[in-house]
């Protein structure tokens, strides 16, 4: 048998793309992962939805039940400390905001001795992608199929991301709506999450992926109440945070210029 391909796979719209790709495109047996974070408010709504989109592939493509593996679960909290991954973040995050998951699944990958783990990084300027679309280094992988790999000379994000390979770098949101039309993947697309605190078991409009879903162009994920709410928010809180982040920043520059002095 095919040695299955590793996963990131949290039930959300990029990596499940990912996931219907390797199963119904590329045939490819795959070893789904997911790393259990107590401490998140979606857990309980991704592991649902995880639950449900793999008992609809066994419904509509029977051929999955024996491509996809059961999820190899394992808790953050037990993910073995490595101070070298998490200096190398710390480095990274100063120059570009990091969510703290990556520190922990670069741990977990490096704990593992894991490479070419697939995940469902797009295209995007938002989040950890404002750093890495730069970084990428086109290659094949090892089933023919194009990915990305970070490039050796970046050595922080070779210890935090250098376990992974980037099939999506080079494809949008947009991109992959019309794959799934044309493919006709909408009724497992739209099970998918993406929200990071759910309210009554719907998208809050506020947190980062939401606002990455809008400005993606897939904003009727959102039901339209919540997304009128994400708007406001962001036309005033958010624009007010932003604004102490800008000052902040001017502020930490200046000092840092009269210390060079």
């Amino acid at each position: 048998m095919t040695a299955p391909v590793h996963l990131l796979w949290t039930g959300g719209w990029d990596s499940t793309f990912q996931l219907l790709r390797l199963l119904l495109v590329h045939r490819l047996p795959v070893q789904p992962i997911y790393l259990i974070d107590d401490k998140r408010n979606s857990l309980d709504v991704e592991l649902r939805t995880m639950a449900r989109i793999r008992d609809e592939l066994a419904t509509r493509y029977p051929q999955t039940r024996s491509l996809m593996l059961p999820t190899w679960s394992a808790k953050v909290s037990e993910i073995r400390p490595d101070p070298e991954v998490d200096a190398a973040w710390a480095r990274l995050n100063a120059i570009e905001p990091l969510g703290t998951q990556y520190a922990w699944l670069g741990r977990f990958c490096r704990e593992h001795g894991l490479s070419e783990v697939e995940t469902g990084f797009e295209k995007t300027r938002n989040g950890a992608g404002a750093l890495l679309t730069d970084l990428g280094e086109p290659g094949v992988s090892a089933h023919g199929y194009p990915v990305d790999r970070i490039a050796k000379q970046h050595a922080d994000a070779q210890i935090v991301f250098g376990y992974y390979a980037f099939p999506l770098f080079h494809i949008t949101k947009q991109d992959m709506a019309r794959e799934v039309d044309e493919r006709g993947w909408r009724p497992i697309m739209l099970a998918t999450w993406f929200c990071h605190r759910p309210n009554e078991m719907q998208p809050c409009g506020v947190c980062n992926p939401c606002v990455g879903v809008v400005k993606a162009g897939l904003g009727w994920r959102i039901p339209a109440k919540r997304r009128l709410y994400g708007a406001v928010h962001r036309a005033t809180i958010g624009f007010a945070k932003g604004l102490l982040r800008r000052l902040r920043d001017a502020l930490r520059g200046s000092q840092q210029a009269g210390a060079n002095a």
